[in-house]
């Protein structure tokens, strides 16, 4: 694969690719990565900059003799890494970064800062394009949650609809063979061993026949790390149009944690089956999850359903709301709430966030500012969009101008 120069400067300084046990300089952590960006950015750079050996261009984005020394070290490795890179593809895994056409759209759009610059995968990364829904689970998972599991997911194989998962046992794998088994097609985020995974017979069969796609924000080689495997779960949760929580524990483990962080940073529409003999579900519905339950439903309608729209605009002296119904596919999909109509929203925006002040929940802002919880939600996450305010926590505050 051709890289651009930009995408090159995101391997070189944020990758381990070509790097040596005995190699001083370590590759940018992703705060350091967006540091860099801001600093380009403001300057009207490209992050290709730092390929032209320009030590005089990193003075001036205010880095210390140090840290150039540094990023001397890691863009000097050219050499090593198109070797490593090409080792790779030969051994079926690809090496592709946000300024490539074909990474993930829903990782850049939804997690933002959080996005990973460099992902390995092995597959067709076309797979990661199709919408489909997260299962996630418990990896003790009781008989009950593993019927629900297989239930759920042969209905979405059904709606051709692709699962998005961890890999882990329990829940993680019921639902990717399931799928598999059903016609369907899995894309699995992976927090380690990559290198190993698809050496394994079935694995490279379904990766060869385009049912499996596996990805991963690690060097291939990287063994098993429980942060790195909490950390994934931002990924399973941003590039599904839907999330189903099977099982979880209360306030412990990963699928809590995962669960808990996509409702507090809202990248999807979360799912939890309603199973009374689940502590961790019912909390997680009490905390803002939707209650699930296999029915006549489609899926697909589910995670694509509109959320009521509201007529309470009281603080704006307005009263009446236009609902944009379009019919294209896409901005259905992509808002899964209902559409304002972009004068009301131009109406609004600069009034909620110059009187946001130093941060505001969802609920202290329907409050504040007298409108409906459900039409708070579309124009704090429209504003987020726009990049007008930024939300943290489940905290939305102005975004910094520094």
């Amino acid at each position: 694969m051709k890289f651009s120069d930009n995408a090159m400067s995101a391997i070189l300084l944020c990758s381990y690719i070509g790097i040596n046990k005995d190699d001083t300089a370590k590759p940018f952590s992703l705060g350091e990565w967006n540091q860099f960006l801001d600093k380009v950015i403001d300057m009207k750079l490209d992050p290709s900059v730092v390929l032209s050996n320009d030590m005089g261009m990193l003075t001036r984005l205010k880095y210390s003799s140090n840290e150039i020394e540094r990023i001397k070290k890691l863009v000097s490795r050219g050499g090593a890494v198109a070797f490593e890179i090409d080792d790779l593809s030969n051994k079926g895994i690809e090496v592709i970064t946000l300024f490539d056409a074909d990474y993930p759209v829903l990782l850049k759009r939804k997690l933002k800062r959080k996005t990973p610059p460099i992902l390995f995968y092995a597959g067709d990364i076309n797979l990661a394009k199709k919408i489909g829904i997260a299962v996630v689970g418990s990896r003790d998972v009781d008989q009950a949650g593993m019927e629900f599991t297989r239930k759920l997911v042969s209905r979405a194989s059904e709606e051709r609809l692709v699962v998005y998962s961890g890999g882990a046992k329990g829940v993680d794998s019921i639902s990717e063979i399931t799928a598999i088994e059903n016609g369907s097609a899995v894309v699995s985020f992976i927090a380690d061993s990559l290198s190993a995974k698809i050496k394994k017979k079935e694995v490279l069969k379904n990766i060869l026949q385009q049912k499996l796609l596996l990805i991963s924000d690690v060097k291939p080689e990287a063994g098993f790390s429980a942060a790195r495997a909490m950390n994934r779960n931002k990924y399973i949760y941003a590039a599904a149009y839907g999330a189903f929580v099977i099982s979880s524990d209360y306030n412990k483990g990963g699928t809590w944690a995962g669960a808990i962080e996509n409702i507090k940073n809202d990248w999807t529409k979360e799912f939890v089956w309603n199973h009374k003999e689940y502590n961790g579900n019912i909390k997680l519905i009490e905390k803002g999850a939707i209650p699930y339950e296999l029915s006549d439903e489609k899926i697909y309608d589910s995670i694509t359903k509109k959320e009521s729209s509201y007529n309470q605009l009281d603080i704006f002296n307005l009263t009446t709301t236009i609902v944009n119904e379009t019919s294209n596919e896409y901005k259905k999909i992509e808002n899964q709430n209902i559409v304002i109509s972009q004068d009301i929203y131009e109406v609004v925006k600069d009034y909620i966030v110059g009187n946001i002040g130093s941060g505001l929940s969802l609920e202290q802002a329907s409050e504040q500012f007298k409108v409906a919880k459900g039409q708070m939600k579309i124009w704090l996450k429209r504003l987020c969009d726009d990049e007008k305010i930024i939300l943290e926590n489940a905290i939305y505050s102005k975004k910094s101008t520094n």
